[in-house]
C-alpha cells in the first residue's frame, strides 16, 4: 500500500469517527453544536439570547422525538422476544426438550434417555418455565379461551331453531349493555346491569337507565305498596363498559314507584342507542341481557307471560316464564325480542318481572322534559279479568255479563276511591272514556295524562272512571280527584282496633307485620 493510499484511509477513518460522535444510540444525527456556536458569534446580544433559547427548544424537541423512537423500537423488540405481538413479527413458540442419548441394554435392545448434564438441565428448566409462561399469556387472548361461561344459546337444545338469528341480535344488542356497581364510603352496595337510553353529542355524555336496586340500602318489607325501601343519598357509581373500561357515573335521578334510576357518564359518541318495541305479546321469545362481575355478557332466554300481580307487587309489571336463572347481575338490563328491539327492562323485584318499554319510555320522556316522573295515585290495586283462569272468567260472564275490566283487589284507607264508594270486588271498565283490559294499559294511560297535562308537581287531577258494582248489578260513572306525585304510591287497608268495649274504626292502615304476616 502506498503512502498516498494510507493517507486517504486515515482521512476516511477520521471522518467516520467524527460522524459517529454526532450520532446518539439510535443512529440519529444530533444538532450540531459547532454550527450553532458559529451562528451565535455573528449575532448581537439580544439576538444571541433569542437564538440560544430557540436552539435549545429545538434541541429538546429533537431529543424527545429520538427518545420516543428508541422507546418504541425497544418495546417492539421486547414483544418479539416474548411472543406477545402479532405472529407476523414474532417468532413461533417452540417447546424446549432435553437432548437424548441412546443406551444399549444387556439384551441388545436400545432405549433413549436424557443426557445427564447439570448445566443443560438448569437451562432446560428455565426455558420450560419461560415457555409455559408465554403459553399462559397467549391463552388469555379471546380467540384462544378454551371455555366460555355457559349460556342458553350454547347449552339449551330447545333453542336450536332460533339459535343462529338469536346469536346475531344478541351480539348486536351487547354494544349498549353495561355493568354498574355502587358503594357508600368504602362499603360496596350493589352490582347490576343497565343500558344506554340517551346521548348528548355536544356535551359528550350519555344516560344509562337501570334499576334503583343499584342504590337501595334497605328493603324491610316485601310489600312494595307500603313504601318502606330506603336508598343512598350520595352513592358512588361506577360504570363497567365492555372490554374492561371503567368510567365514573353520576346518579342524576331515581324514581321509587317504578324502581328506576338514571346515571350520567362521559362517553364515546360512537355508541349506538337501542331501538324499542311497544308491542309485547304473550309467549313471545325474549332474551334477558346483562353483564356479570367480569363484565362478560349474561344471556337468559324466556317467554313473555301475562299474569296478574300479587297484592304485594306494583301492577305496571309484566313477567317472564322460563328456566329459573339467577338474576344477580342482569337486574336493570334490557329484554330484547328476536328483532333485537328492547321490549322492557329487567326489574329487581318481584322475581322474573320486567317493566315494559311502553312504560319505560314514558317515564324517560317525563324525566327528560320535566326533571321528574309523576303519576296519579288512585289508591287502588287491580287484577285483570282477561288474565284470570278461564273457568273463573266464564263464571263472571254467566252471572254479570262482563268479560273485561280490572277487578279492585284493595282500596286504600281514606282515598278518594273509598270515599266514592268503590269496594273490593268492583270492576273498573273504563278510564277517562277508554276501555281498559290490563293494569299495564291503565299505567300507560295514567302516564299519558301526565305527559299531556304538563309539569305540575304534587297537583290534583280529576279522572273519570266507569265502575261496575257486582253487589248491586249496576254501572256508574265516578269522578275521582286524585293526587299527582312523584312519590311511590302507598296503598293499605284501614283497620278496626278491637278493645274490651268493642271495635273502634281507624283510618290507620295495618302494618306489614299485622296484615301481610
Amino acid at each position: 500500500m502506498t503512502t498516498r493510499s494510507r493517507g486517504r484511509e486515515q482521512q476516511q477513518s477520521s471522518r467516520s469517527k467524527s460522524a459517529r460522535s454526532k450520532l446518539d444510540g439510535t443512529g440519529e444525527r444530533l444538532p450540531s453544536e459547532g454550527c450553532r456556536t458559529r451562528k451565535r458569534a455573528k449575532l448581537d446580544g439580544i439576538s444571541r439570547r433569542v437564538s440560544s433559547e430557540s436552539s435549545s427548544r429545538k434541541g429538546k424537541r429533537s431529543q424527545g422525538r429520538l427518545e420516543k423512537k428508541a422507546a418504541k423500537r425497544n418495546r417492539r423488540e421486547e414483544e418479539e422476544e416474548d411472543g406477545t405481538c402479532s405472529s407476523a413479527c414474532s417468532s413461533p413458540l417452540r417447546e424446549p426438550y432435553m437432548p437424548m442419548e441412546v443406551e444399549r441394554l444387556p439384551d441388545g435392545t436400545e432405549r433413549s434417555k436424557p443426557i445427564v448434564d447439570s448445566e443443560i438441565s438448569d437451562k432446560y428448566r428455565a426455558m420450560q418455565e419461560d415457555y409455559y409462561r408465554k403459553i399462559a399469556r397467549q391463552m388469555k387472548m379471546p380467540m384462544l379461551v378454551p371455555h366460555a361461561p355457559p349460556n342458553c344459546l350454547v347449552n339449551d337444545p330447545t333453542l336450536l331453531h332460533i339459535r343462529e338469528p338469536a346469536r346475531k341480535i344478541v351480539l348486536c344488542a351487547a354494544q349498549f349493555v353495561v355493568g354498574l356497581s355502587s358503594s357508600v364510603g368504602r362499603k360496596p352496595l350493589a352490582r347490576c346491569s343497565g343500558f344506554w337510553i340517551d346521548l348528548d353529542s355536544e356535551k359528550r355524555t350519555g344516560t344509562i337507565v337501570t334499576t334503583a336496586y343499584l342504590i337501595r340500602t334497605k328493603r324491610p318489607s316485601l310489600n312494595a305498596w307500603l313504601c318502606k325501601d330506603e336508598y343512598a343519598s350520595a352513592p358512588k357509581v361506577t360504570v363497567h363498559l365492555r372490554g374492561g373500561t371503567v368510567a365514573k357515573g353520576r346518579l342524576v335521578y331515581h324514581q321509587k314507584h317504578y324502581n328506576l334510576a338514571f346515571v350520567r357518564v362521559k362517553m364515546d359518541p360512537s355508541i349506538e342507542l337501542p331501538s324499542y318495541s311497544d308491542k309485547v305479546e304473550c309467549a313471545q321469545d325474549i332474551f334477558e341481557l346483562g353483564r356479570n362481575e367480569s363484565v362478560k355478557l349474561v344471556i337468559n332466554h324466556g317467554r313473555v307471560e301475562y299474569s296478574n300481580p300479587t297484592v304485594y307487587e306494583r301492577y305496571h309489571h309484566m313477567y317472564v316464564q322460563g328456566p329459573h336463572q339467577d338474576r344477580e347481575y342482569d337486574k336493570g338490563g334490557p329484554l330484547i325480542d328476536l328483532e333485537g328491539k328492547v321490549v322492557g327492562m329487567i326489574d329487581s323485584s318481584p322475581e322474573r318481572s320486567f317493566i315494559p318499554s311502553s312504560v319505560l319510555l314514558k317515564c324517560f320522556h317525563l324525566w327528560k322534559n320535566f326533571g321528574r316522573i309523576r303519576r296519579p295515585h288512585l289508591g287502588l290495586k287491580f287484577s285483570a279479568i282477561s288474565l284470570l283462569n278461564p273457568v273463573l272468567v266464564e263464571d263472571i260472564w254467566i252471572e254479570h255479563k262482563i268479560k273485561d275490566g280490572l277487578i279492585v283487589e284493595e282500596v286504600s284507607a281514606g282515598s278518594p276511591a273509598e270515599k266514592c264508594g268503590i269496594r273490593v270486588g268492583d270492576v273498573v271498565e273504563c278510564f277517562n272514556g277508554k276501555c281498559i283490559s290490563t293494569a299495564v294499559e291503565l299505567e300507560n294511560l295514567l302516564l299519558s295524562i301526565v305527559m299531556n297535562s304538563g309539569d305540575g308537581l304534587n297537583s290534583d287531577l280529576d279522572v273519570q272512571i266507569q265502575v261496575y258494582f257486582p253487589r248491586r248489578y249496576l254501572r256508574r260513572i265516578k269522578v275521582l280527584n286524585v293526587e299527582v306525585s312523584e312519590d311511590a304510591e302507598f296503598v293499605a287497608r284501614a283497620s278496626h282496633l278491637v278493645t274490651s268495649h268493642g271495635t273502634s274504626p281507624s283510618d290507620e292502615p295495618r302494618s306489614d307485620e299485622l296484615y301481610y304476616g
